[in-house]
């Protein structure tokens, strides 16, 4: 029996829905299952919304900066800018539990994926993931991004390697990995007992609360036992 979320909406997945998920199956479920919550916007998220778009209109329509976005940025998009290859702006990706490719709104989508930007070069593909806040030590985004390219254009551009680069934009530096084609194939295997995981949790509705730092004040899920409310100084 397929379980429908509050909503009407199967189970499928993301690197953003699982990260989610494992932090705090209660509040992942409060806003993606039982959908009782939504989380504002914060000046943060609203940042990143707008440093993607210009990044994507600088690169593809040649359209400055405003005035406020720190300089480096120009920096950055004129090296991209100047990478030889077929541009994909905000790509989706998205697959069915098969592995087979579908479109992003697709009701049977089991996986969903979208790389801000995707380079394609004869039998390389340049993956670029703009990152506006904390730097951080984790490849497992970037490594997810590689393996929706090599499952869907295995047959059509027979890619041979994926270099995938993290931009962190407040730091003013990149990270990242370089997978083979058939390297980037095999990370479905680590991923997958991650998220069956996620999976059996949503079929059995089981979502217990992880307490963390997020509880103080941050968290929408206010009727958690763990929720306290966050101290206002003055």
């Amino acid at each position: 029996m397929i379980v429908l979320n509050a909503r009407g909406k199967p189970f499928s997945w993301s690197y953003s829905s699982l990260t989610e998920f494992e932090s705090c199956p209660s509040r992942f479920a409060a806003k993606r299952f039982y959908c009782t919550t939504v989380e504002a916007e914060t000046e943060q998220t609203l940042w990143g919304t707008r440093v993607h778009k210009a990044f994507e209109e600088r690169i593809k329509d040649s359209k400055p900066f405003n005035e406020d976005f720190p300089p480096n940025y120009e920096s950055w998009a004129k090296a991209l800018s100047q990478l030889p290859g077929e541009k994909h702006f905000e790509r989706r990706f998205a697959v069915r539990k098969n592995f087979a490719p579908c479109d992003f709104f697709d009701a049977g989508a089991w996986g969903r994926g979208v790389v801000d930007l995707l380079v394609l070069a004869e039998d390389t593909a340049v993956i670029i993931d703009y990152k506006t806040g904390k730097k951080k030590d984790d490849d497992t985004q970037l490594k997810i991004f590689a393996w929706f390219v090599a499952n869907e254009f295995d047959f059509d551009r027979q890619i041979k390697v994926a270099k995938c680069r993290y931009i962190w934009l407040k730091d003013n530096s990149t990270t990242g990995i370089e997978l083979k084609n058939l390297d980037a194939k095999m990370v479905m295997n680590q991923m997958l007992p991650r998220i069956e995981t996620m999976e059996r949790a949503w079929n059995d509705q089981t979502f217990p609360c992880f307490p963390s730092g997020l509880c103080v004040g941050w968290c929408p899920v206010t009727e958690c036992i763990h929720f306290k409310e966050r101290k206002v100084w003055r």
